[in-house]
């Protein structure tokens, strides 16, 4: 059965599993928002570093260390942190990943700032043969060449947690128990255009963190029941403390997997993720506007309008770039798509 057939099938199978569940919106529209839920904004403003990273070759820790401060990134000591990169498929000469050089200069901020246990964790929703993944990466050599471990959260042991106030209408989520344990989750996402959902960056690399052997290949469920929907659940059950985005080379086009490289020199840093990703796709050219999950993320997570995020070291307008845009931004029609195929 060829891989399209078969998420078609998989799709089919699990929509009339879920028929008494609440119909799911297209994935084009914001859904209402309710008092419990819009409750859990974060209130103030937001701040946010764009650090310019010309290349991969640069100081990374040095950079982040620097800006740490600024932020009042909160403390990491004797926490056990997990650092989630986003290492959904391999592609030569494309940035599919993370990169190993911000992936490392992560691992050692963590372990300089006093965590008491620092793990990287990655549950790839694409390819299954995750120790190639580790392999052509660079992100095994860089767990080890600091003494770190891996989980993969694809196979990892699995904890119920409800999601009460939820979007996605999954009443109990099924998450790896590395997650659920963990004192301090740092997303560390590449930031790529995406056919479904315009651009991913730190809320969306949270999909990694659902079990594949839970929810399938590519994390099926998620993409059934709405993604945006299921982005903005994830984000409020996993709360991370804060993003450190691969912005040094990023990806235009047909991303997530199979789009261009684009050149945008940066690290962007923040705690608020929802300020995180609307600067950062500011960053690609492509209007918050057109994202359906941003602007519920602006409702319910944190700050996406330009006047309440303070951006700090460079500017939007000095590292903006011409991104490529996904077809599904030019032709919203195809978005309806997104829950019957894959990421």
């Amino acid at each position: 059965m060829k891989r399209r057939d078969f998420l078609k099938a998989s799709a089919a199978a699990a929509s009339a599993t879920l028929a008494g569940c609440k119909k799911v919106e297209p994935e084009t529209i914001v859904p209402q928002v309710s008092a419990e839920q819009a409750a859990r904004k974060f209130q103030g403003r937001s701040k946010v570093a764009l650090i310019p990273c010309p290349s991969y070759d640069e100081d990374i820790l040095s950079l982040i260390k620097e800006y740490a401060e600024k932020l009042a990134l909160p403390s990491l000591r004797n926490q056990r942190v997990v650092l989630k990169p986003n290492m959904v498929e391999y592609r030569g000469g494309k940035p599919v990943t993370t990169n190993p050089r911000v992936l490392s200069a992560a691992i050692k901020f963590a372990q300089q700032s006093g965590a008491k246990e620092v793990i990287v964790a990655e549950g790839p929703g694409h390819m299954r043969d995750t120790e190639y993944l580790l392999k052509v990466t660079g992100i095994g050599a860089a767990c080890r060449e600091n003494a770190v471990r891996f989980v993969d959260l694809n196979l990892d042991d699995l904890v119920e947690v409800d999601n009460q106030h939820g979007f996605s209408g999954i009443e109990k989520f099924f998450l790896p128990k590395t997650i659920r344990e963990a004192d301090a989750v740092i997303s560390l996402p590449k930031l790529k255009t995406h056919h479904w959902v315009g651009v991913t960056c730190s809320m969306k690399n949270l999909f990694g963190t659902v079990p594949g052997r839970k929810y399938g290949w590519p994390k099926n469920l998620l993409h059934i029941k709405g993604i945006p929907r299921c982005i903005i659940d994830l984000v409020h059950l996993i709360q991370p403390k804060f993003a450190i985005v691969d912005a040094v080379v990023c990806m235009q086009g047909d991303g997530p997997i199979d789009g261009e490289p684009i050149d945008v020199g940066c690290l962007c840093i923040g705690t608020d993720l929802a300020a995180v990703d609307a600067t950062c796709t500011r960053l690609t050219s492509i209007k918050t506007s057109d994202l359906s999950y941003i602007l519920l993320a602006g409702k319910t997570v944190g700050n996406i309008d330009e006047d309440m995020i303070d951006v700090i070291g460079s500017s939007v307008q000095a590292l903006k770039k011409e991104f490529d845009q996904p077809i599904t931004i030019k032709d919203k029609s195809l978005v309806a798509r997104a829950g019957q195929e894959g990421s």
